[in-house]
């Protein structure tokens, strides 16, 4: 919806999102039952902690977990899974984080692992012990970094993730064998459903998965599960405590929104629901199909992209600005457009997850009159320079 009054009340203009469920620009849209929960949930109070572990049975339950909760975002799962691991529920261990003095403090993490998201671990007074390079990392290498400080090991999933390290299995049977927990960070790794109890059956200890993006729960929300005696000591480090997780609030209506969201998701047909996104990327190739400077290609390889996507790489022919440039070009267009370029596979992205009714039109028109514009201006000038 792109003439929102709300948002022009306030002077904010809305943007075509064709980037998936990037948060940056709001993620993925609910469901209208997840607002009507949402709303419902609103008119009564109830006990934060009661209502999250009622909600948290039923995330154990389709994750095969023994227990699970809600957190404030799959972010606020890194902080209180690490919390989790170094505290227990020891009060005063919790009440002294971020200060680690005095307790296991260590996060074992596969160098090909470390990155922004990696670094929140460290908010809880965690140290990062990096193992291994930045193409692989061998069994010696994690095993010989294990010590009496070792707190957990993690382990991240995405994609565009190198699986070119150890795996999770390999590194469950390590860190089990020491008798140290395995963080899976998975935040972005649905679909496939499976997924959800993937994880928990090769091993892991706790699991966080965004509840704002795929499930089309609450942006805010997300969702931690895993081994029971974790998960209690999650929480006695989230919100409402006043512990480390005190600013990661979850309300009610989060809650029970992501609850809702849940349900539907286990509901959905993912067979159908990818038909659907084939069918809008399908609108923006008719629009770009002849243009002679695009390579086009529809990709679903469960590696790179969850869903089906469309690719669009510029070859020889192409006239126009380096393509890195190009989602800033778009941002700055009417209407504007929110696409991603990834550099490491050189191709700009159309990921049709977030793009409402008739949106798909309105990208494929804006990028063919763009790029055309760029191949027209090109002859101009070189005409020019030859009458000159």
């Amino acid at each position: 919806m792109l003439d929102n009054p709300i948002y022009k009340e306030l002077g904010v203009v809305p943007v075509i999102h064709a980037a998936g469920t990037k948060t940056t620009h709001g993620g993925a849209r609910s469901h209208p039952e997840v607002f009507k929960a949402m709303e419902l949930a609103s008119r009564s109070f109830v006990s934060i902690e009661e209502l999250n572990r009622k909600v948290g049975e039923y995330i154990a339950r389709i994750t095969g977990a023994e227990a699970g909760m809600v957190t404030s975002g799959a972010a606020s799962g890194v902080v209180l899974s690490m919390a989790a691991c170094m505290t227990g529920t020891d009060i005063r261990k919790i009440r002294q984080l971020p200060n680690s003095a005095g307790m296991k403090d260590e996060l074992i993490v596969q160098k090909i692992h470390v990155g922004s998201y990696c670094r929140m671990y460290t908010f809880t007074g965690a140290k990062l012990i990096e193992v291994g390079n930045i193409n692989d990392c061998l069994v010696d290498e994690l095993e010989g970094a294990i010590t009496e400080n070792t707190a957990a090991i993690n382990y991240l999933l995405g994609p565009r993730i190198s699986r070119s390290g150890l795996s999770l299995k390999k590194v469950v049977d390590i860190a089990h064998k020491h008798n140290i927990p395995v963080i899976v960070d998975a935040a972005a790794m649905l679909p496939p459903k499976t997924n959800l109890r993937r994880y928990i059956d090769e091993g892991a200890d706790l699991v966080t998965i965004s509840g704002g993006k795929m499930i089309h729960g609450p942006q805010g929300a997300g969702l931690l599960f895993g081994r029971r005696d974790l998960i209690d000591a999650a929480f006695a480090n989230a919100s409402p405590n006043h512990a480390i997780g005190r600013p990661h609030k979850v309300s009610r209506e989060e809650i029970v929104g992501l609850y809702v969201a849940l349900k539907l998701f286990m509901e959905s047909d993912e067979a159908a629901m990818f038909l659907r996104y084939r069918e809008k990327l399908n609108v923006v190739y008719k629009y770009l199909a002849d243009i002679e400077a695009l390579n086009l290609e529809v990709i679903h390889d469960q590696i790179n992209y969850n869903v089906p996507v469309l690719a669009i790489r510029f070859n020889e022919n192409w006239k126009g600005p380096n393509p890195a440039d190009l989602p800033k070009v778009l941002l700055q267009g009417s209407p504007r457009i929110f696409m991603q370029y990834f550099k490491e596979l050189d191709h700009l992205v159309v990921n049709s997850v977030s793009l409402q009714e008739g949106e798909a039109e309105l990208v494929g028109q804006m990028l063919k009159n763009l790029f055309i514009g760029y191949q027209e201006t090109k002859v101009k000038e070189a005409q020019s320079e030859i009458t000159a």
